[in-house]
């Protein structure tokens, strides 16, 4: 009886699969799609913070500039409300001095001059700051000194808001008639005319660089505190440092 012949070493090796390398692949297949689906959910992860960093970003950056945008606004409409800002009163006493002289037989004979003197004391000019033409070119934010620099028109005399003396005890009146002259006549015109004088000699008096030195300092604090209330609450350590134009 014959026996089959051996299968040759290399007719083996064709036909014979190890088992080790058969379980192998899927395994690898397998630990290399988790791998793929653990990357995608994380890339997934952070692109889907990524609108939001976005958004974050740009809010940030246009931030500032909504601030000071809403500082000027808010501090433009704040004043324009006043209108014109009292900012000091001043307490004003003035003299005024009138002469009267009188000539005859064609200014030959001179019959004298009389002299009126007036002082009123406790009048009032109010001195504001007019307020209605500013404009939003007058508003400078310092975002770094959060410091708001406002330049308003320089303080002035109110003429309507002067207020003349009329109590008789205020007043000090002098009177030098002239020789030849009567009291009656050329006294009394003069006073008239010296009490008339007093509303122009109150405003000029109130004009005088002395005073409006004073309405600056007044101004520059009354303007600031009202602005630096009315700015809490969008920016609280908020500044405000006021200016005059020329």
């Amino acid at each position: 009886m014959s026996s089959s012949p051996e299968p040759l070493p290399e007719e083996a090796a064709k036909t014979s699969v190890p088992r080790r390398s058969i379980i192998g692949w899927p395994a690898a297949v397998c630990v290399i799609a988790l791998a793929l689906v653990g990357l995608g959910g994380f890339v997934f992860k952070t692109c889907q913070h990524e609108p939001a960093k976005i958004v974050e970003a740009v809010s940030k950056a246009i931030q500032p500039q909504i601030t000071v945008n809403t500082i000027i606004q808010t501090s433009l409409d704040r004043l324009r409300d006043e209108s014109k800002l009292v900012v000091y009163t001043a307490d004003i006493a003035v003299m005024v001095t009138k002469y009267s002289e009188k000539k005859v037989v064609y200014g030959k004979l001179d019959l004298g001059t009389t002299t009126v003197r007036v002082r009123a004391a406790g009048n009032k000019a109010q001195i504001i700051v007019p307020l209605k033409t500013l404009a939003a070119g007058d508003f400078r934010y310092n975002e770094t000194d959060r410091r708001l620099i406002v330049t308003v028109p320089a303080p002035r005399v109110d003429e309507e808001l002067v207020e003349v003396q009329t109590d008789p005890d205020y007043y000090e009146v002098q009177t030098d008639v002239g020789w030849a002259r009567l009291n009656k006549f050329s006294g009394d015109f003069l006073r008239d005319q010296a009490r008339r004088d007093l509303r122009p000699a109150v405003i000029l008096e109130a004009s005088q660089p002395r005073i409006l030195d004073l309405a600056k300092k007044s101004a520059q604090e009354k303007i600031a505190a009202l602005l630096e209330a009315s700015l809490k609450s969008i920016e609280p350590n908020a500044t405000v440092t006021v200016r005059f134009k020329e």
